[in-house]
């Protein structure tokens, strides 16, 4: 029985990836097909961390090495030729020399390499482009991308953009059911205050990273609603990884400067996102080039209506049922006249319930599941009826075109 291989590049970021990542696995355990999976994880590593508190240890092969990359290409080399590799988002610079070296015995092998994009795949630098180009060359992996804005990003890496494949979220945790606990402690003083709920989860980046997240805009965004006479709370949710939280520190005093101190909030990143979801009014995701968009479909999913970027993967999903809410994402004052706007609409609850449907139909775990299996080939198209039963909800469209 084959297996899928399967190597995530960055594992030590509580994002997309490792998140995604769980999901796929659930997805393989709904379709039980949970045995042909092996993650290959950095021990001590956040993954690994995450992906044992949620129960899924089964499924890790932990690679102690100190140079990870290179060691779990080795220890991949070592199994059967027909266990397919699934490389999950591997473009840090750090790891591209490994897959540059192991790309020849790769190809020799026959061994069938895929690779999902989660990002743009963009360096500020020159050597940094160049050196991704080289690796994908290399490699020559199926492209799987999650949204048409990064793939129209990756198409000059690859010679071969196999699907596009929203990533599935976990309905268990995202939903619209009313909360069974009290709001977070540190949420309390704001919702004691009668202040709206105005919520950004996202990671503290520098301005001019490629996937800025805009965050500097969220005060002026607060300043207007003041302007405006609404009283909103904004916060910020997200892991801060800059020498002394140094990102922190400039977005708070953007927000002094502004006059929204007392309105403007940053928390520290939590695995528990949802117990926030259920107290916010408004989520307010304003990064330009997001590649997917996640924020948007855990908040819809909880029944959280959504301000976002009408550029990148936010736009590309709120097009599909709520364009309305979509801003240009350096327009403070269109964001805050949207939320004054969507709050008082009385088809907010319709879109809404259209909202949630659209992420049940595809951003589904099984759905997620089956067509990774079907994409790799991992169950045979004769044997796999169980799989092929109903659509493969997370597929968008075939790549032709792209």
């Amino acid at each position: 029985m084959a297996k899928l291989l399967v190597l995530p590049g960055c594992q030590n970021t509580l994002g997309g990836t490792t998140v995604s990542l769980s999901l796929m696995l659930k997805g393989f355990e709904q379709c039980g097909i949970s045995e042909q999976l092996c993650v290959l994880v950095k021990s001590n590593s956040l993954m690994e961390r995450y992906l044992r508190q949620v129960g899924q240890a089964s499924y890790l092969q932990i690679i102690q090495e100190r140079e990870f990359m290179k060691h779990a290409l080795h220890w991949v080399s070592q199994q059967p030729k027909d266990y397919p590799l699934l490389l999950e988002n591997c473009v840090v610079r750090k790891i591209l020399p490994s897959l540059i070296l192991a790309a020849p015995a790769l190809r020799l092998s026959g061994r069938p390499v895929y690779h999902v994009f989660r990002d743009q795949t963009r360096s500020p630098k020159l050597l940094g482009n160049l050196a991704r180009k080289l690796a994908f060359a290399c490699l020559s992996p199926r492209a799987i991308c999650n949204s048409h804005f990064t793939a129209a990003h990756v198409k000059s890496l690859v010679s071969e953009i196999q699907e596009i494949l929203y990533p599935p979220i976990d309905p268990q945790r995202f939903n619209d059911s009313p909360a069974t606990s009290s709001p977070p402690a540190n949420l309390q003083p704001i919702l004691n205050s009668g202040a709206r709920l105005m919520l950004t989860p996202s990671r503290i980046t520098a301005p001019e990273q490629v996937n800025d997240k805009n965050l500097r805009s969220l005060p002026l965004v607060l300043a207007q609603l003041k302007t405006l006479g609404h009283n909103y709370h904004g916060v910020v949710i997200g892991e801060d990884a800059s020498p002394g939280q140094s990102l922190t520190r400039a977005l708070l005093d953007r927000a002094e400067s502004l006059g929204v101190a007392d309105r403007f909030t940053v928390l520290p990143a939590t695995f528990a996102i949802e117990d926030y979801y259920k107290y916010a009014d408004v989520v307010v995701t304003l990064a330009p080039r997001e590649p997917f968009g996640r924020t948007v479909v855990e908040a819809i999913a909880c029944g959280v209506p959504v301000v976002g970027s009408n550029t990148g993967g936010i736009g590309e999903i709120l097009q599909n049922f709520a364009p309305e809410w979509a801003v240009d994402p350096n327009d403070p004052v269109a964001a805050a006249e949207a939320i004054v706007r969507l709050t008082a609409d009385l088809s907010t609850p319709t879109t809404l319930v259209q909202g949630r449907r659209w992420v049940e139909t595809y951003c589904s775990a099984v759905g997620y599941a089956r067509a990774i299996a079907r994409i790799t080939g991992l169950v045979p198209l004769n044997a796999s009826d169980r799989l092929r039963s109903g659509d493969d909800n997370c597929f968008l469209a075939p790549t032709s075109g792209i």
